[in-house]
């Protein structure tokens, strides 16, 4: 994909704006996080008004990018402002930004800025810059500042550093390339701290997490003919004050490891009446995103993510099924 070219027209439209709002996806990670903190610091650098939007507030564990400051999440808020610009990082479709009601209420429509790396992106925006070679979201911000020649700080580079070791999951996933290491290099030269970013990410395991997941692993199936292990959480299984994201992603991340597994489902009873799937794979000869999209979600060849209505039954054999 040629950069250059796309990176001169979203230049173009941030330096037009007198107000623009930047978003990422609902229980956001560290990519999504590194992409809207790397972009504010940009904003923040030639004195652009903002403001920065996520329908749920950041992890414990990755607060720190945010400055310990909590981001903007009540929707009124964002009805009250008129932005002429409306940049959504590592969002696949305004739903899953949560911004799909937003348009219809502001008084004019804003221009649309699309940066994302996931192979199911709607291309929903004036302006798209979706790369799925790409590692992360973080990895295109990098290649527009770049290409841009903007000044990438320490604190831009832990940012965008962060988001290219979660969604490579510390340079061990089938998405992990040359250009990703290099990227990540050139990041520690500018001042980032592969201790900080990466403790925050992987060393946030914590005992209840764990003891959850003991639970998790103990209705664990294995479907030997098409090579599949699966479990369930149930809503009593995530406690108050254990991270949602730590167990779930924590566990699918695990599962994915396991030899001779060909891909690791996840399916979690949510309190509004929602099963969320998460799927992963390490086989090459599997894209658990065209899965992902057939049960009306999305997401990356090695990792996606769908959402049904129902309810999460246990039979009398022990089994789980879908009602």
């Amino acid at each position: 994909m040629e950069i250059s070219a796309i990176s001169q027209k979203i230049n173009y439209q941030i330096n037009q704006a007198n107000n623009i709002l930047l978003v990422t996806h609902q229980r956001p990670d560290a990519d999504g996080l590194g992409s809207l903190v790397a972009f504010s610091f940009w904003l923040n650098s030639i004195n652009k008004k903002h403001l920065k939007f996520c329908l749920d507030q950041p992890p414990n564990n990755l607060s720190w990018m945010v400055n310990f400051q909590p981001l903007v999440s009540d929707r009124s808020i964002l009805a009250k402002e008129d932005f002429d610009l409306v940049v959504i990082l590592d969002s696949s479709d305004l739903n899953y930004a949560g911004v799909d009601w937003l348009f219809s209420v502001l008084p004019k429509k804003p221009t649309v800025i699309n940066i994302d790396h996931h192979a199911t992106n709607h291309n929903f925006g004036d302006i798209n810059l979706a790369d799925q070679y790409a590692v992360s979201t973080t990895q295109i911000i990098y290649q527009i500042f770049k290409s841009l020649k903007i000044k990438i700080t320490p604190p831009i580079a832990n940012a965008l550093l962060a988001g290219i070791i979660y969604d490579t999951y510390n340079f061990t996933n089938p998405n992990t390339n040359h250009q990703s290491l290099e990227i990540a290099s050139s990041l520690l030269l500018l001042g980032a701290s592969l201790t900080q970013v990466s403790d925050a990410i992987l060393k946030n395991k914590t005992v209840a997490a764990l003891q959850i997941w003991g639970k998790i692993l103990l209705r664990l199936n294995y479907n030997p003919k098409y090579g599949i292990v699966s479990t369930v959480i149930t809503p009593q299984d995530v406690a108050l004050g254990v991270n949602e994201n730590e167990v779930t992603d924590g566990v699918a991340n695990f599962l994915n490891n396991l030899t001779g597994i060909k891909a690791a489902l996840i399916l979690e009873q949510q309190p509004d009446g929602k099963i969320k799937g998460s799927f992963r794979t390490n086989d090459d000869l599997i894209d658990v995103s065209k899965l992902a999209k057939i049960l009306g979600g999305g997401g990356h060849k090695k990792a996606a993510g769908f959402k049904l209505t129902g309810q999460l039954v246990m039979r009398a054999n022990g089994s789980w099924q879908i009602v």
